[in-house]
């Protein structure tokens, strides 16, 4: 029996995803604050993990994400949009972001480590 070879789809996002992972509080309609991270972080979204016994809210949501990047700027409000949910957690798209959001997440993507597909 030989072997599956396995097809990687090609990467085709327009800015790389950063690895590195963040503390964050998520503000969703009608819900108290949560603890999450976040992490595979680029200027047009992230994936959001939240802790063990809370509830993901639904495809659609909009919530906001609270967090302080660590380049010594103040802390970042986001507004984000659930795009789907993953097993290992929240696809969120930023929507609504300020030009200076936007340079700013390009220059933490920069600097982080990327991930790989």
């Amino acid at each position: 029996m030989r072997p599956k070879r396995i097809l990687r789809k090609p990467d085709t996002r327009r800015f790389p995803r950063a690895e590195a992972e963040w503390d964050v509080t998520v503000e969703t309609p009608g819900r108290r604050p949560q603890k999450a991270k976040l992490s595979g972080l680029n200027p047009f979204g992230a994936k959001l993990h939240l802790r063990a016994r809370q509830s993901a809210a639904p495809e659609g949501t909009t919530l906001q994400i609270h967090f302080g990047p660590p380049d010594g700027e103040p802390p970042m409000v986001i507004k984000g949009l659930v795009w789907r949910i993953d097993r290992d957690g929240q696809a969120i798209v930023f929507v609504n972001l300020s030009g200076s959001d936007f340079l700013r997440l390009k220059k933490l993507v920069a600097a982080a480590p990327l991930s790989h597909p």
